[in-house]
């Protein structure tokens, strides 16, 4: 558990006689170190320059800054439980250990370094409740009990785990009886009291005893400088000189109730020869002698707290015990429950003017002659009666202004004449030497009198007297005392500062920020908007000041900024409270002699130095609200409760080493004391100022490290840093606030730190070693632990795994064949599934090519069962056309499935090219006798030239490449079959090129399934079979090439090797001896009689087509009873791409109706919109544009032309593709009627019927 109390820190003029040599802080400041008692019984002071405490729960160090607390917890005898003890006396020892004395009786021991208690043993048996008092001299410990006074030698000791203190005792007691108060003058005499009664002498050397004196009581003893002063009664005190055996006594006012069991006076000092001050439950006095003789000298008893309870409420007045810091000349005070008070009294830092003010001073000047002016809050005006200042310098009203009142401001310009304005806007101008007097009143721009605060004045370079006002900026001639109120921008009305910097601009502090006045003759111009630019907030500037390096200082709130006055345009510092700026409020500023400048704000004063960027603390003195630079260069300061004064030349310097040290570690937000474990890590081994080396673990990277030089004087120290190699810059911060580091990476590093003074000087560099870990997975003996164990279960996995793969090579060969096998069963059954798919597609795509011949079969055989001889001709002509068509369709189908198994060998043979191009031809020969194809074939080879062929894949090749082109051309175009012989990287090929004119692009199967257009196509787009004769053709280790563009036609080009060397190679050839081929005769002329039977079937379809007419008028539908009404016949526009079937439809329907006739869908639609038909009949599947677009685009005709219900064209479409979701499409779109392929003529006829068309 930890120690806690309060400091405060107490720093000025406190007597009320106004002593020279003391000063109380007027604004204590109280440091709390959480919740503690704050009862402090002694102060000492360390070798090492700490303050240390004794307190009720043990002691305490302090190093200006901060405390450390040591709890002591222990039991006084064997019996009691161990609790914390009242520490009463702390004294060094010269062991270098701290010898404590307990309230209720013992002795312990302090390790300063280890920072822990060491127990105290002795060689003989001695109650520690029985040692009620100790002293050190010459290296011995002598103990003073309730049997007597023993001499004793400690010895450090240790026993095992045990470190402890042994005291060797004496075997009898010095003196015998109950020793108190016991106290050495460090040489040969000890002084103590006997049963509290007598006071008696010891000599060390001589061993004999001297009784001084006798009294009824004897409470305390102090021996100061040949004199020992004796606390008898309650509240008078005796000084005995010990040379000349004289005594007084000494009497002090206080202590209602004596009591005879305490002493009234709690400890004593002496500051020098002559003066002394004294600790009493009643409060601090201060005892002063006129002469050295203390017996005789007249004397003076101050009690310096009374009157000062009222402003010092917090001020314990129970006064334990007082430490004269001789080389600081501080006073520190111990406290009975109201911690330490701490008094610098040094002349050095300041003195205070000893007259009381009824009102606050807020405005001061000294004239040529060394008169201070002064202007108080409540409208006086007051100046000093002596040109000398001094600590007794006296003020008097000043009265020779009558008839004007009010709060005034007070100037002194560069003339000397000393200017004062009102709150009323009344201006009195003052000449210190003659005394004269002027007043005026200011006038506004009307020329009335200006009702206003007068906040500043200016009298610049050029004899202008600028008066910053409540009611905005004014300009007066000093000498015709003529006003000119100047614009300002913005909403500018109060103006609270104005200077003139080195170059003659005047810099204007108002409630909306700083501005600028640059003048040219009687021209004004107001500059800058120095908040905008530079972010900071439109606030008012109160106070401004320019500094003997012309830098102008601005003033706001709680920020300060820079200028330079060579370059006016910009900010050249901005200080912050975060940044270089230790209190706001700045109300005052002026330069030293020396030049560095001093501002006052609400806390006290501050400096910055010359070539320092932050400001620090100087005094703690209240509010500072003026300030005046004395003609002998003192600075002269008024704050809340009067005048204080320093010289800026003579303040507090430095008398010994700048040295900085370590003095507390924090981890976690909490003080770490020496051998304390953090997250397992003892972070200190000794006290930090001992510590040579901080390590830190990787858990405790979050840590607070405090820096102190054992000064404990009012000048603020600044500490720079910077952490090695992180830091290359030099950081400054305050030495109070200590250096953060959070999360400091792992590494090593060096931290460098150094004091930094006001007066610019700085300390000696100290380097502190630091070091913070990484993680114990992230050290070098894990990585190489890491590196072990991987190399170990690389080595084990590898073994085992070689082993495991030599065990079960066998197996995991098996699986992977079965693995194998699987894959490639999965792999047929897939292409077998593809294969079956686009079968079953190309199924479909030759039934729906078959039933567009079978509609002309047996449409024609159902006409020829009536008798019209010329119909008959034709219908038969018709008919044995198609069935051709049918059976090379079927043919072609029986072709392409009927191939088996490819991966078959190729049963080889060397064969006639010619021969084998004509037995080719000879199954096609019918097809170009009925159908009007344009077929040529071209052969430009040897007639002996023979190539190594499988005859029967050979003829399908051919024969499939024929029929495509004729379908591709709806048997109806021009076909042509090249044979040649090309040379190609020196090998001799076989050329075979087939080309036609059909108008569609043309595809592969494959690629038409693919697009998922193949149910959108007939056979004329596709080129059957074309993956089977490119098995074969490469199978023949030749090329097959497929070229098709829309509109143009088709090319297929086929390369097949004529050497046999070629295919001896291949494993899949097997050569047998050639087969016989199929000899074809020249073919026959036809009779003329059967050419004119051709001809004249089409002759009559010719002419038949020939009288019908091509336009005519249509009826209303009502009005039609039949296809003719009154001369006029119906129109039906036939729209079909197959010759045969709109042949056929001329026949039936020529005599009856008014046929027109369109070959694709664009020309369908074009016709339509031309002719407008009472009836359309329309193929699907056509080229250009289909039957759905047809059909969608005459709709959407008719709607924009207002044609609805009856009135709309009757539209029949006619397609093979009879699937449910194709009918569904027709009707969704508009269709009248739907009619699939085989064409049912009688129902053909019906539904005309019902259209009223027949």
């Amino acid at each position: 558990m930890r120690k806690f109390f309060f400091l405060l820190l107490l720093l000025t003029v406190f007597l009320p006689s106004y002593s020279i040599d003391t000063h109380w802080d007027l604004e204590p400041q109280i440091i709390k170190n959480g919740v503690g008692n704050n009862t402090i019984y002694h102060v000492c002071y360390g070798s090492e320059g700490f303050m240390w405490f004794s307190t009720d729960k043990g002691i305490s160090r302090y190093d200006g800054f901060r405390f450390r607390d040591y709890p002591l917890i222990m039991s006084v005898d064997s019996l009691s439980t161990p609790l914390h003890q009242a520490v009463k006396t702390l004294k060094e020892g010269s062991d270098g250990l701290f010898y404590a004395s307990l309230y209720q009786g013992g002795i312990t021991c302090f390790d300063k370094e280890m920072e822990k208690f060491l127990p105290v043993r002795f060689d003989r048996p001695l109650k520690l409740k029985e040692i009620q008092d100790f002293c050190w001299n010459d290296g011995s410990l002598y103990l003073a009990t309730s049997h007597g006074l023993f001499e004793s030698r400690p010895i450090r000791k240790k026993e095992g785990k045990e470190d402890f203190v042994y005291c060797i005792l004496n075997p009898e007691p010095l003196i015998k009886g109950k020793i108190t108060n016991l106290c050495t003058d460090g040489k040969t005499n000890l002084y103590f009291a006997v049963d509290r009664e007598k006071v008696i002498h010891y000599d060390l050397v001589t061993k004999r005893t001297s009784v001084i004196r006798e009294y009824d009581v004897v409470n305390r003893l102090f021996l100061r400088q040949g004199y020992l002063w004796i606390c008898r009664l309650w509240n008078d005190i005796v000084c005995y000189d010990l040379k000349s055996h004289k005594e007084r006594v000494v009497s002090l006012e206080g202590g209602d109730q004596p009591d005879f069991s305490n002493s009234y006076v709690t400890d004593m000092v002496m500051k020098d020869k002559q003066t002394f001050y004294l600790t009493t439950w009643d409060g601090l006095y201060k005892l002063h002698f006129e002469n050295l003789n203390l017996c005789e000298s007249p004397f003076t008893l101050t009690l310096l707290t009374q009157g000062e309870r009222a402003f010092h409420s917090r001020i314990e007045n129970k006064m334990t015990s007082l430490l004269w810091d001789n080389r600081q000349q501080i006073l520190w005070v111990g406290t009975f429950g109201g911690g330490v008070v701490k008094f610098d009294i040094s002349d050095s830092m300041y003195s205070r003017v000893r007259q009381n003010f009824k009102s606050r001073v807020d405005g001061m000047v000294e004239d040529a002659k060394g008169y201070i002016w002064l202007t108080v809050t409540d409208g006086g005006i007051m100046r000093s009666t002596t040109p000398s200042f001094s600590m007794d310098t006296h003020f008097e009203p000043w009265k020779k202004v009558s008839g004007l009142s009010g709060r005034y401001h007070i100037y002194k310009g560069k003339d000397g004449n000393i200017w004062l304005g009102n709150n009323f806007g009344e201006i009195i101008s003052v000449n210190p030497l003659t005394e004269d007097v002027e007043s005026f009143q200011l006038k506004n721009s009307e020329g009335g009198r200006m009702q206003a605060v007068v906040h500043c004045f200016c009298l610049d370079s050029w004899n202008r007297l600028w008066v910053g006002t409540s009611n905005g900026l004014v300009q007066v001639d000093p000498k015709t005392h003529g006003c000119k109120n100047i614009k300002l921008p913005g909403e500018i009305k109060n103006v609270f500062a104005i200077t003139e910097d080195k170059e003659g601009n005047v810099w204007v502090g108002t409630d909306k920020g700083l501005k600028r006045i640059e003048t040219n003759g009687d021209q004004i111009r107001v500059e800058g908007n120095y908040e905008k630019e530079n972010g900071l907030e439109e606030a008012g500037v109160r106070t401004l000041y320019v500094n003997n390096y012309n830098q102008i200082y601005a003033a706001y709130l709680n920020v300060v900024i820079r200028i330079d006055g060579r370059e006016k345009d910009k900010i050249e510092s901005v200080y912050t409270l975060q940044s270089g700026l230790t209190d706001g409020h700045v109300s005052c500023m002026v330069d030293d002699h020396i030049g560095n400048t001093w501002a006052g704000n609400n806390v006290g004063v501050m400096t910055i130095r010359n070539g320092q960027e932050a400001f620090y603390s100087y005094l703690s003195v209240g509010n500072c609200s003026a300030v005046c630079r004395l003609n002998d260069g003192r600075l002269l300061w008024a704050n809340s409760w009067g005048l204080i004064f320093f010289d800026p030349s003579a303040t507090k310097g430095d008398s010994g080493k700048k040295h900085l040290m370590l003095t507390d570690v924090e981890v976690g937000g909490e003080t770490v004391l020496a051998g304390e474990k953090r997250n397992g890590q003892m972070i200190l081994a000794v006290s930090p100022e001992k510590q040579e080396k901080l390590v830190f673990a990787s858990d405790n990277n979050d840590f607070h490290l405090f820096f102190s030089d054992l000064r404990y004087g009012l000048a603020q120290r600044k500490i720079a840093y910077r952490l090695l190699p992180a830091d290359k810059e030099w950081k400054m911060i305050p030495l109070a606030e200590g250096l953060w580091f959070n999360g400091l990476a792992a590494g090593k590093y060096a931290l460098q730190a150094k004091l930094v003074f006001p007066d610019g000087k700085e300390g000696e560099v100290i380097e502190i070693p630091l070091v913070v870990k990484g993680k114990w997975y992230q050290t070098i003996w894990a990585y190489i632990m890491y590196v072990l164990l991987l190399g170990g279960l690389s080595y084990f996995f590898y073994s085992y795994f070689k082993k495991k793969d030599q065990r079960k090579q066998i197996h995991r060969d098996r699986e992977m064949i079965l693995k194998e096998n699987l894959n490639l069963e999965k792999l047929k059954q897939e292409q077998k599934k593809e294969i079956e798919a686009m079968r079953n597609r190309l199924l479909m795509l030759f039934v729906q090519e078959l039933r567009t011949p079978l509609s002309l079969i047996i449409a024609p055989l159902k006409e020829l069962q009536k008798d019209d001889s010329q119909t008959s001709q034709l219908s038969l002509q018709v008919a044995y056309r198609n069935s051709l068509r049918m059976v090379d369709a079927c043919d072609q189908l029986l072709a392409v499935y009927g191939q088996g198994n490819m991966e078959s060998k190729l049963e080889v043979a060397p064969y006639s090219v010619d021969k084998m191009i004509d037995s080719s031809l000879f199954g096609v020969r019918d097809l170009l006798k009925v159908y009007t194809i344009d077929f040529h074939c071209e052969k430009r080879i040897k007639k002996e030239m023979e190539f190594y062929v499988d005859k029967k894949k050979i003829e399908f090749v051919i024969h499939n490449l024929l029929t495509n082109a004729f379908t591709h051309t709806h048997y109806a175009g021009t076909v042509s079959l090249s044979v040649c012989e090309v040379v190609n990287d020196n090998m001799h090929y076989v050329c075979l090129i087939v080309e036609d004119d059909g108008k569609e692009k043309v595809r592969t199967v494959e690629q038409l399934m693919s697009e998922n257009e193949g149910s959108e196509h007939d056979l004329s787009a596709a080129q059957l079979g074309f993956s089977i004769m490119r098995q074969m053709i490469e199978a023949h280790q030749g090329t097959i090439l497929l070229e098709s563009v829309e509109g143009k036609g088709t090319k297929v080009t086929v390369n097949l090797p004529v050497d046999r060397a070629v295919l001896e190679s291949e494993p899949n050839i097997l050569f047998i001896d050639p087969e016989e081929l199929t000899e074809v005769a020249e073919p026959e002329p036809e009779s003329a009689e059967t050419q004119k039977q051709d001809l004249a079937v089409e002759d009559a379809v010719v002419q038949q087509d020939q009288q019908l007419p091509l336009f005519a008028e249509a009826l209303p539908a009502e009005e039609v009873a039949s296809p003719v009404a009154g001369g006029v016949k119906k129109t039906i526009l036939i729209v079909e791409d197959h010759k045969d079937i709109r042949l056929y439809l001329k026949v039936l329907f020529g005599n009856e109706y008014n046929l027109l006739m369109a070959t694709n869908g664009q020309e369908g639609v074009d016709t339509a919109m031309k002719e407008m038909p009472d009836l359309i009949i329309c193929d699907v599947m056509m080229p250009v544009m289909d039957g759905y677009q047809v059909l969608n685009t005459i709709r959407n005709m008719e709607k924009q032309r207002g044609i609805e219900g009856d009135d709309r064209v009757k539209i029949i479409m006619m397609t093979a593709l009879n699937e449910q979701k194709n009918v569904r499409k027709a009707f969704e779109m508009g269709c009248t009627v739907y009619c699939a392929k085989p064409v049912d003529l009688d129902k053909l006829k019906n539904v005309l019927k019902k259209l009223k068309l027949i």
